[in-house]
């Protein structure tokens, strides 16, 4: 996407580009909200640093002084290799950048987090497609069933799959019906042919119905539903090809329901037809799972992390409180915050080094294979903030072994 910009370097719109592959053209809601992220008022002014347990303002050279320091001391206590650093999911040159420099500090490679991606299902299609999310030919099928996957509303590839989900649809001679099913009539409940209103949690029963292993009196006694609608479902399930079953995060069970589902699509043959693999989007391919984030948590808590450095990514808030990741922070001897707000994980920092917004700083992406997408600043940066890829190139630099790298 790129930004609109007025003669006095302020970005006031955003819009797709109409060449691009993906998107071709498109923005989501998120990214028509950019900018108000950009002007927060709300945002860091420049780094921030604990003292006296109050965060106080801090010079840039004073900062990378200080996080070069306890670099440093983290790497001759022997602690480099229990540091951890959470990221926000992202794709392009970055990542393996942050790789290299961890690597160049002996610490340990960075943990991808997307609080709000179906993990579920993205462990699912890791497990039954080898990839995190395929491309779906929406297209291509005849009969889609969506069990709780809200495709068209914030569920795995969005844009893409809307588009793809619309240009399906206008063709009316040839347009896929669709089934949702799931006890809230979510957005894409609202544009599906058929809704069956399930028993939440009772999603397995429908997949089961689907796949023979179930008639439709039991599926009935199990979801609420009446048997003749579960009976027409199954058999026009059965009858049309190619067809594709998707499952979402609404189901409680999720991962389960969707190892079931994607079973429900191995055996009709839509895996390769409608089901797309080969195809996939490569933003989720790197995103660890909340248990791993948990797993962090408990590392922290018995005092096993040596450094923790988080960008992108508000752990505190997005798991459950029950994990105490806020409380497990206060074990660990230094944090570091690369965040632009302030969030219930950068409170608890002892340094906050404000990354640069999206809008103002260079950047790339890889959303599907072969096709790399260049990011550059529409304005200059609103506050003092720095990307914090120049950051580490800085912190580097400070030290001639580690300089050498990179």
């Amino acid at each position: 996407r790129y930004g609109k910009t007025q003669a006095d370097n302020v970005s006031i719109k955003l819009e797709g580009n109409p060449d691009h592959p993906v998107n071709r053209g498109a923005l989501c809601a998120r990214g028509q909200a950019a900018l108000q992220g950009l002007y927060n008022p709300d945002r860091y002014r420049g780094p921030m640093v604990r003292r006296n347990g109050a965060l106080q303002k801090i010079t840039w050279d004073d900062a990378l002084e200080l996080f070069s320091q306890k670099l440093g001391e983290t790497r001759s206590k022997g602690g480099a290799a229990s540091a951890v650093f959470i990221n926000q999911h992202e794709t392009g040159s970055f990542p393996g950048f942050l790789d290299a420099w961890l690597a160049g500090f002996g610490m340990p490679t960075h943990l991808s987090y997307d609080a709000g991606a179906d993990h579920a299902a993205i462990a699912a299609h890791r497990q039954s497609y080898g990839v995190a999310w395929p491309r779906f030919d929406f297209a291509a099928a005849r009969l889609v069933v969506s069990i709780g996957a809200d495709l068209l509303d914030g569920w795995g590839a969005m844009v893409p799959q809307q588009l793809a989900f619309a240009e399906a649809r206008a063709d009316h001679e040839n347009a896929p019906r669709v089934v949702y099913v799931g006890p809230r009539r979510s957005l894409t409940g609202l544009n599906a042919d058929q809704w069956i209103d399930c028993k939440p949690g009772s999603e397995m029963a429908i997949v089961r119905l689907l796949g023979g292993q179930m008639s439709a009196q039991q599926a009935s006694k199990a979801t609420r539903v009446s048997a003749s609608v579960l009976e027409a479902f199954a058999g026009e399930f059965a009858a049309t090809r190619p067809s594709m079953v998707l499952a979402g995060s609404g189901a409680v069970d999720g991962l389960e329901v969707a190892l079931a589902a994607n079973a429900l699509n191995q055996s009709h043959g839509n895996v390769g037809v409608t089901i797309k693999p080969a195809e996939g989007y490569l933003g989720f391919e790197r995103t660890v799972s909340p248990a791993e984030i948990r797993a962090v948590a408990e590392k922290m808590n018995a005092g096993g992390v040596s450094l923790l450095m988080v960008r992108g990514a508000n752990p505190a808030f997005t798991l459950p409180k029950s994990v105490g990741f806020a409380e497990a922070m206060a074990k660990v001897p230094f944090k570091v915050s690369f965040s632009s707000y302030p969030d219930e994980t950068s409170e608890h920092a002892d340094l906050i080094l404000p990354d640069n917004h999206s809008l103002e700083q260079w950047g790339n992406a890889e959303p599907v294979r072969g096709t790399l997408s260049l990011q550059q600043p529409t304005m200059d940066p609103v506050f003092d903030t720095r990307a914090t890829s120049d950051v580490l190139i800085a912190i580097a630099k400070k030290d001639p072994g580690d300089a050498a790298r990179y």
